[in-house]
């Protein structure tokens, strides 16, 4: 049995005679007749009833036809997929995304690319305060979206194109600050606080040098929902992006912390990186071209 005689099996299920699925299969009546026939005693069974005068199968011959079309169908997407990695294309991406951006206005680039490659497999990962960078830098990730400072050129062979920008915030809970017993208004009150920070060793960089203040006494997380949860907890103060806490804000289970000495706004930096030294491919040489013209 082979896939030629499961195409002339197809071929008869959505034909009402055996003349009009031998024009389909540019056969002649009596070729496609014998075919069938050979089908029939490679099975051991009768597929098409011959006793109707509309062409149909016997009952095993349905079920038959019913695996046969998932091989079928097996069979094309292996051609389709063939023909996707003959034209270079990667059979699978891998990105890592930092937990500091928000990817809601990137995520369509991304699946414009998944349609135009629908073989490509992607393989996402969202990883903590600059370990995407370092995924890039070793080799693990083909691209990175990650906040981007000027200083980070210097940790690895990267190129860098900005395509947006976010927010730090200074959040505590309310019941945090009131060991304080006033209100908050310079950043020395903090400084004597817990805060809590990324426990982080990625790049050899320690990302707390890009905060305007470091307490002394610190609580280290590994992820941001840690940090979250470590803040609604009331153990401590510490420095996120805006859309991570912007629901804890709404509702007041978070507040924005505004010392006289820290800056009006903390804001870096939205960067889409790629390893110089890594070749890109066609469908993240798509996904660059769409986030990079935008």
């Amino acid at each position: 049995m082979n896939l030629t005689q499961l195409y002339i099996l197809d071929a008869v299920a959505s034909s009402e005679s055996l003349l009009q699925a031998a024009i389909k299969l540019h056969k002649t009546q009596p070729a496609l007749s014998m075919a069938l026939k050979k089908l029939e005693q490679e099975c051991g069974f009768t597929i098409v009833d011959r006793s109707q005068y509309r062409l149909q199968f016997t009952e095993a011959g349905r079920r038959f036809y019913q695996q046969a079309q998932q091989l079928l169908h097996q069979s094309a997407q292996l051609k389709s997929l063939a023909q996707h990695l003959s034209r270079g294309a990667e059979a699978s991406l891998r990105l890592a995304f930092d937990e500091a951006v928000d990817l809601t206005p990137f995520m369509s680039a991304i699946r414009q690319a998944q349609q135009q490659f629908p073989h490509t497999e992607l393989l996402l990962s969202c990883d903590y305060r600059l370990q995407a960078l370092e995924k890039l830098k070793n080799q693990q990730a083909d691209l990175a979206i990650s906040p981007w400072y000027p200083v980070f050129i210097s940790l690895g062979d990267f190129e860098a194109v900005a395509i947006g920008s976010f927010d730090i915030l200074c959040v505590a809970s309310p019941e945090f600050l009131q060991q304080l017993g006033e209100p908050l208004t310079h950043q020395a009150q903090l400084a004597e606080l817990p805060q809590l920070v990324a426990n982080s060793e990625a790049l050899n960089f320690d990302s707390g040098k890009l905060l305007p203040l470091q307490s002394a006494r610190r609580v280290k997380v590994n992820n941001s929902l840690c940090m979250k949860q470590a803040l609604l907890a009331h153990l401590g103060w510490g420095m996120v992006a805006r859309h991570q806490v912007a629901d804890e804000l709404a509702r007041g289970a978070l507040v924005q912390l505004k010392p006289m000495e820290f800056p009006k706004l903390i804001q870096g930096d939205v960067a889409l990186v790629r390893h110089k030294d890594q070749q890109l491919g066609p469908v993240a040489k798509a996904i660059w071209q769409q986030l990079t013209a935008s």
